[in-house]
């Protein structure tokens, strides 16, 4: 009985296989884009950390532009103003819109520093910044 099937047989099984094959292959193709996908945004990220770091490591006056926004504002409306070695802990207050789109606009998006904690509250027509961030 094999026998006379036997052809028919041979093509089915290697039918089989050929569909197997072609599933394999579309199911690694799919995994080898999700990889190299994954890979080049990896990349990008390497990129971006290691021209942070150099940035930050050339930079050496950080902390004095950290404290020149204290020296821009009345004493009256700094409530904490602490910079260790490479932390600083920030908290204003009474600040109208301009001086507050000064602080965060201009000043700390001109230093190479990265953002803790940002707080902004709103009373009224003043604001209360606290910020903590290190370099």
């Amino acid at each position: 009985m094999w026998h006379r099937y036997k052809n028919e047989l041979m093509i089915g099984v290697t039918l089989l296989l050929l569909i197997g094959a072609v599933a394999f292959k579309i199911s690694k193709h799919s995994e080898y884009e999700i990889q190299s996908i994954s890979s080049g945004e990896l990349v990008t990220k390497i990129e971006d950390i290691a021209t942070m770091k150099k940035v930050w490591k050339e930079d050496k006056s950080i902390s004095k532009k950290v404290k020149s926004i204290q020296s821009s504002l009345d004493s009256s409306k700094v409530t904490k103003f602490q910079v260790d070695k490479k932390k600083a802990h920030i908290i204003l207050e009474n600040l109208n819109a301009n001086e507050l789109n000064q602080i965060t606009g201009k000043k700390l998006a001109s230093i190479a520093l990265q953002i803790v904690e940002l707080s902004i509250q709103r009373d009224n027509e003043n604001y209360r910044l606290e910020l903590r961030c290190k370099w």
